[in-house]
């Protein structure tokens, strides 16, 4: 039964959110490692024309050596939300930009990589923005984009145009991840919660069939097994045991579907939903509606809905008469199941399964009404109504 629903449990646990961690842990990495070759490719340079070279190399390594450990944190955890580097990253992106200023010549302050510090900003403001809260990341890329436009308009050798485009470069990518990266988690997270309302779908979907095929069954089998069954009831249930079994079998797929009447009445349907209740006190009176032909599905429903009633009979009734009427108006079809049993009452007692849900429920699903009406010590009438075809009329 479960083999659907457990398929989706296990494509569940396959968390969607985390997906999302993971392909934002990648990127990560991998902009970082574009900034670090950069910084590799120029940092010999700006070492030659720095004014303390062992100070400019120290911070070079400095952010070479936490971009590693970025780097390596992000691929072995798969997310960026957790790591070593997140504070000395922010913490080297502020000193970096005041260092460029006071270790280089003022024409390499701006618009060369041996002044990485912008493009090393921007990348820290933005991969800021994927672990920090949206409000607090984007604030955080103003005030560094503040920063670096005091620094480099002190500098003085950019016009402030320049400066000001520069600086807006930092907080315009963190406002961008941080974008994008709260929408990517708040989809994982929709498709996540919608993963598992249809895991609890399928499930209730497929307890619904379960017990569709097995509520008649058990009815039998509770009987069967009950000692005090009478022995001329015994006969019926076995017959009816037998073609429960035949139907799991094919529920289950270990055998083939019996093969339906080719004229599928009223009639036909009532003769094999009535056979092994022989225990009953019967009294059937379908001849005024046994010709009405009916579609194969709700020649199937109606005749499980009238064994589901007559089970019902059997084992709450205590009726002295029971009678199975069939009619037609030549617009409808009627068949109807009452008892002079015990009743009960409609208000106080709501109707169990086999009433609600493989009666009512399974009958209405193919285009037919049920009207049950009950009281206590009045016994049971339960009516079902259908459409004849346009052919019948």
């Amino acid at each position: 039964m479960g083999s659907r629903s457990e398929a989706l449990s296990r494509a569940s646990s396959r968390s969607s959110a985390r997906r999302a961690e993971w392909g934002i842990a990648l990127v990560a990495p991998t902009m970082r490692a574009i900034v670090v070759v950069q910084i590799l490719l120029s940092v010999t340079s700006g070492a030659s024309i720095s004014v303390h070279a062992v100070a400019y190399w120290v911070l070079s390594l400095c952010v070479i050596a936490v971009s590693v450990l970025l780097m390596t944190q992000c691929l072995v955890t798969g997310t960026v939300r957790r790591g070593l580097w997140h504070g000395p990253d922010v913490l080297l992106a502020w000193i970096a930009i005041p260092a460029m200023n006071l270790l280089l010549p003022g024409s390499h302050v701006v618009g060369t990589w041996e002044a990485w510090a912008s493009g090393f900003a921007i990348n820290v403001a933005a991969l800021a923005a994927a672990w920090m809260r949206p409000a607090v990341a984007v604030g955080h890329g103003l005030a560094l984009g503040g920063w670096y436009l005091v620094w480099t308009s002190a500098a003085g050798t950019t016009s402030w145009e320049t400066n000001l485009s520069n600086a807006l470069t930092v907080p315009g990518y963190a406002a961008v991840v941080a974008l994008l990266t709260y929408y990517l988690r708040a989809l994982a997270r929709d498709a996540d919660r919608s993963r598992e309302d249809a895991v609890a779908a399928t499930r209730a979907l497929e307890l619904e069939r379960y017990q569709l095929t097995v509520h008649d069954a058990s009815s039998i089998l509770r009987l069967l097994s009950d000692e005090d069954t009478p022995a001329e009831v015994l006969p019926g249930l076995r017959v009816q045991a037998d073609r429960e079994a035949k139907r799991l079998r094919t529920y289950l797929g270990a055998e083939s579907a019996p093969a339906h009447p080719a004229v599928r009445t009223v009639g036909a349907m009532l003769a094999t939903a009535l056979e092994g209740f022989d225990d009953l006190p019967l009294e059937p009176a379908v001849a005024l509606g046994a010709h009405v032909e009916l579609d194969e599905d709700v020649w199937v429903a109606a005749g499980r809905a009238v064994t589901t009633v007559l089970h019902n009979v059997r084992l709450h009734a205590r009726a002295h008469q029971v009678v199975v009427h069939a009619d037609t108006d030549g617009e409808t079809w009627e068949v109807v199941v009452s008892d002079d049993g015990v009743g009960f009452d409609q208000d106080s007692q709501p109707l169990g399964f086999g009433l609600d849900t493989q009666v009512g429920q399974a009958l209405r699903d193919v285009g037919v009404s049920v009207d049950l009406r009950s009281a206590p010590g009045r016994g049971t009438s339960v009516t079902i109504t259908g459409p004849v075809h346009e052919e019948d009329r």
